[in-house]
C-alpha cells in the first residue's frame, strides 16, 4: 500500500501558491522603486525584444538600471520560486493522468514493513528535464514551444543559482513577469488570473491582521499591484490578467473600491477601473466576477475631462459616475 499519493489539485494548489509568492516579490521590487524614487512612468517591458522600451526620459540617468543591478540577489530568489512553481505545475498535469508517472525509481524504505506500507513522498521522482517529455507523451495536449523555451531557460539558470550561487546574465523583472504570465496561460487553463490572485493574497501571513479596523483586505494589495503594473504591460500580458484588450474602455467597480478601501489615499477607484461593458445596462468586474447595473447618463460631477456615458444603477451606488466616481 502506498500512502500520501498526491492529487493533481494538491500539486496545482502548491504550484499556484509558489507562483503568486514569486509574483508578489517581483512586483514589490518594482513598486518600491515607484514609491521611493518617484518615477511615475515605469518602463514598458517588450517581451518580443527581451528589453524595456528605450525611452530616454524614463531612465536618462541610469538610476533604474542601477536599482535592478542592486536587486539581482532578490531576483535570483524569485527565479528559484518560479522554477519550482513551473516544475510542480507540470507534475500536476501529469498527475491528472496518473501520479505514478512522476516516479523515477520504485526503491524506497517501507514506513511500516509489517503492513507493507510505503510513503509516496519517499520515492524518487522524475527529473525536471523530463517533465515536458512525459506531459507531451501522456497528457491530452502538447506543451507550447513558447513555454518550453522559457521553462528550459529558467531551469538551467536556477541550477546555476542553486549549485554555485552564480548567475552570469542579469535577471530582469520584466522577463520574470512575462514568464509568469506565459506560465499561467500554459499550466492553468480555464482559470481566472485575478480570481486566483485574490484567493492566494488572502492566504498571506499578514492577511486578517488589520481586518478588524477596516483598513485592509486582500483586495487592497491586489488593487495596489494593478495600479503600478498594468501600465507597463504589453497587450498579451494585459489580456492574461484583465481578459480584455488594452484599448477596451474600463469602468469603476464601486463594490471592489469600497472593499479594497480605495480613495483614502492613492490609488483612487478611478485609477484602477476593473469593469467592462457586457451588454446594454450591465458591466462585469474582472476582479469580483460580478455584474452590476448601469444606465446611460452623463457624469454628474464637475470633472471637465470626464466623458463617461454611464452611471451606476445599483441602489448602493446610484448615480455614481462609472469612470471618475462622482455622484
Amino acid at each position: 500500500m502506498i500512502i500520501n499519493v498526491p492529487t493533481a489539485d494538491d500539486l496545482r494548489t502548491i504550484s499556484l501558491r509558489l507562483y503568486f509568492k514569486a509574483w508578489a516579490e517581483v512586483v514589490e521590487i518594482i513598486t518600491e522603486w515607484y514609491e521611493y524614487n518617484g518615477l511615475l512612468n515605469l518602463p514598458k517591458w517588450l517581451p518580443e525584444e527581451g528589453q524595456y522600451d528605450d525611452a530616454p526620459a524614463v531612465d536618462e540617468d541610469k538610476a533604474w538600471q542601477a536599482y535592478l543591478n542592486a536587486a539581482q540577489s532578490d531576483f535570483q530568489g524569485v527565479y528559484t520560486l518560479v522554477q519550482q512553481s513551473q516544475e510542480i505545475g507540470l507534475k500536476a498535469l501529469a498527475c491528472e493522468v496518473s501520479p505514478f508517472l512522476l516516479l523515477k525509481r520504485h526503491e524506497a524504505k517501507a514506513v511500516d514493513a509489517a503492513t507493507h506500507t510505503y510513503d509516496f513522498t519517499d520515492f524518487q521522482t522524475i527529473d525536471a528535464a523530463d517533465l515536458i517529455r512525459v506531459c507531451n507523451t501522456f497528457c491530452d495536449r502538447v506543451i507550447s514551444s513558447e513555454f518550453q523555451i522559457q521553462f528550459e531557460e529558467i531551469r538551467k539558470s536556477r541550477n546555476k543559482i542553486h549549485h554555485l550561487g552564480i548567475h552570469n546574465s542579469p535577471i530582469d523583472p520584466g522577463f520574470i513577469i512575462d514568464a509568469l504570465l506565459v506560465q499561467y496561460r500554459e499550466l492553468y487553463p480555464g482559470r481566472r488570473w485575478l480570481g486566483d490572485r485574490r484567493h492566494f493574497a488572502a492566504m498571506h501571513r499578514w492577511s486578517g491582521i488589520d481586518a478588524d479596523n477596516g483598513e485592509w483586505s486582500e483586495l487592497t494589495q491586489v488593487f495596489y499591484e494593478l495600479w503600478h503594473i498594468l501600465p507597463m504591460l504589453p497587450e498579451a500580458q494585459f489580456r492574461t490578467i484583465m481578459r480584455h484588450n488594452t484599448e477596451e474602455p474600463r469602468y469603476i467597480c464601486h463594490a471592489c473600491g469600497i472593499e479594497a478601501h480605495l480613495g483614502e489615499r492613492e490609488p483612487y477607484p478611478r485609477d484602477i477601473p476593473t469593469a467592462y461593458l457586457t451588454g446594454e445596462g450591465t458591466v462585469h468586474c474582472v476582479v469580483c466576477d460580478k455584474a452590476y447595473k448601469v444606465r446611460a447618463e452623463a457624469c454628474p460631477g464637475d470633472e471637465d475631462d470626464c466623458d463617461s456615458p454611464i452611471v451606476s444603477d445599483e441602489p448602493s451606488f446610484d448615480g455614481r459616475c462609472m469612470r471618475c466616481g462622482w455622484d
